[in-house]
């Protein structure tokens, strides 16, 4: 693999999705979606069934976050679609926190979207060598923008601050 430009995943006119069981209170998507509300950035939650995501407390680092709730888009279509400012975004970034196969099937949907995306975080265990190459050949994302790693344990030395709103 090709050395990771972590920082490439973050950019001030950039919209983030996380994609997982971001529903479940405590899981690892549903602290990543704590981890970017609580560093101002706008992220949109996905999983299939929608909802919300309680943000009145991060069951995981006590935090208490400003936005009481935030709504679960099914797909990133929906998401992009919702967001307000999608006028002022320079692209997409998603993180993945699902099993490959899922991965794999939601980097073939994105291939449709209007937005460029810009950049993917792979969290461990939700990728194999398809869904690199998928990002690769298909959404044309340059090798060191296809991040394998913990944004938990890594992305605090790479964000970047938001210019847009945080709130969906």
């Amino acid at each position: 693999m090709v050395k990771q430009n972590l920082n490439a995943f973050f950019g001030p006119q950039r919209l983030y999705f996380v994609c997982g069981k971001v529903y479940k209170d405590a899981s690892y998507a549903n602290r990543l979606v704590h981890w970017f509300v609580q560093h101002k950035l706008p992220v949109v939650p996905v999983t299939p069934t929608g909802g919300e995501v309680d943000l009145q407390t991060d069951s995981a680092t006590k935090n208490v976050a400003r936005v009481k709730a935030l709504p679960i888009s099914k797909s990133i279509n929906e998401g992009l679609q919702s967001f307000h400012h999608k006028d002022l975004i320079d692209g997409i970034s998603i993180c993945f926190v699902t099993p490959p196969k899922i991965t794999l099937s939601i980097l073939k949907q994105l291939k449709t979207e209007k937005a460029p995306v810009r950049s993917v975080w792979f969290q461990p265990g939700s990728w194999d060598m398809k869904c690199v190459k998928n990002a690769e050949e298909e959404l044309q994302i340059e090798g060191s923008k296809i991040i394998n790693d913990c944004i938990l344990v890594n992305g605090d030395s790479s964000f970047t601050p938001s210019s847009l709103t945080g709130e969906v």
